[in-house]
């Protein structure tokens, strides 16, 4: 055991036989209750986070691997969120709930961070040592130290996922986990791979544009695993439908997005400009964040749960608890629903999203942006309401 870590041990231990003594002397004139001994272990493990949280095991040995993890920093007056994903050596991506944040290793050295499509965070990538150490972080003209614990070289690198341009999404669903009561560090990103629930809403988000006509619509697409077998599933979904597929043009048709959060963005700006035209813009299930949403584009998206349910509304609140000033999102939503071992999806319904304009404002009330905590909703301003059921396929 380190000189350190002895003198830690030392002290805590001092400290809380203190407070035991005083806690009997005062009790010796009166009957001892459980009240009282349950008022000094709290002190006692009040006393010992004082020191800096759990020791390490004896000879200074550290875990095997880290989870990611979510902090707040004081920091001008306020409390400022952050959030370290994965928490692991190497790579790693740090969301900080304020504008124009830096953050790093180095407290002179720090990396500017930057927002990124779909979250409301800035996000500042930064490469972790092995073990205990520090994340200083620079927001609002202050700066502070976030501790943090990577565990041992070798515990497992950073999803692929998190690096590129999916890695908000990523992080997201991280929280989630967190936030549903896992300590497991995340194996993978949501884009890796699409999951038969999503596959089939996209299917049957065709099967619904045959059941209204269309003979024609335009793809966003991407190149992510998950991007490229959502596309699959629709263009086999409309050849079957006898839909033709192309990009999206002036040509007045629905436009079905499989993207990643950064090409729905481009997606659903571009439509609100008038760059391209859609009737009708309809995300994959996993676009739902509200930056996504806002822009004016007539957004629909399939979803299998619905967004003011019981379990949702929870998820939220947990959400602006922990992290507050980032938005919900689908990734999120469904990593916590894992985690908590909810039951699985129920059959998908067709939802519309309306966002609430303020005269003078210059957008919609929920767009894109820095949110604050009691604006944690799946859409400040707006509405995400049911429109029709989805047949399946």
């Amino acid at each position: 055991m380190s000189t350190v870590l002895l003198a830690a041990v030392v002290l805590t231990a001092a400290l809380a036989l203190g407070v035991l003594l005083l806690l009997r002397t005062r009790l010796l004139a009166r009957r001892t209750t459980a009240s009282a001994y349950f008022a000094a272990a709290v002190a006692c493990a009040a006393l010992a986070g004082t020191l800096g949280g759990p020791l390490l095991p004896a000879g200074g040995a550290q875990r095997a691997s880290a989870g990611p993890l979510l902090g707040s920093l004081g920091m001008g007056g306020e409390q400022v969120p952050v959030l370290v994903v994965p928490n692991r050596p190497g790579y790693n991506l740090v969301g900080v709930a304020a504008p124009e944040a830096s953050a790093g290793t180095d407290r002179e050295r720090l990396v500017k961070g930057g927002q990124r499509p779909g979250s409301a965070l800035t996000w500042v990538p930064v490469e972790l040592p092995a073990g205990p150490g520090q994340v200083w972080v620079s927001a609002g003209g202050s700066l502070a130290p976030l501790a943090v614990d990577t565990g041992r070289a070798g515990g497992g690198a950073a999803p692929a996922g998190l690096s590129g341009a999916d890695g908000p999404e990523c992080a997201s669903a991280a929280a989630g986990a967190v936030l549903g009561g896992s300590a497991k560090a995340p194996s993978g990103c949501p884009s890796d791979a699409l999951t038969e629930a999503d596959a089939a809403a996209l299917r049957e988000t065709v099967g619904f544009l045959a059941g209204r006509g269309a003979r024609s619509l335009a793809l966003v697409e991407d190149d992510s695993p998950r991007g490229r077998a959502a596309a699959a599933e629709v263009r086999g979904a409309a050849a079957r439908a006898g839909i033709s597929v192309g990009k999206p043009d002036s040509t007045r048709q629905p436009l079905v997005v499989t993207s990643g959060w950064a090409g729905a963005d481009t997606a659903v700006r571009d439509v609100e400009a008038g760059r391209s035209v859609a009737e009708g813009s309809y995300l994959a299930p996993w676009l739902l964040t509200a930056p996504l949403l806002s822009p004016s584009a007539g957004q629909l998206i399939p979803l299998r749960y619905a967004p003011n349910g019981p379990a949702a509304v929870e998820y939220v609140a947990a959400l602006g608890a922990r992290l507050p000033g980032e938005v919900p999102t689908a990734a999120g939503y469904e990593a916590w629903r894992r985690a908590r071992g909810s039951a699985g999806p129920a059959p998908a319904k067709l939802y519309a999203t309306a966002v609430l304009y303020v005269p003078g404002s210059g957008g919609p009330a929920a767009g894109g942006g820095h949110h604050h905590a009691g604006n944690t909703s799946w859409l400040p301003s707006g509405m995400i309401v049911p429109v029709s059921n989805l047949g399946t396929t």
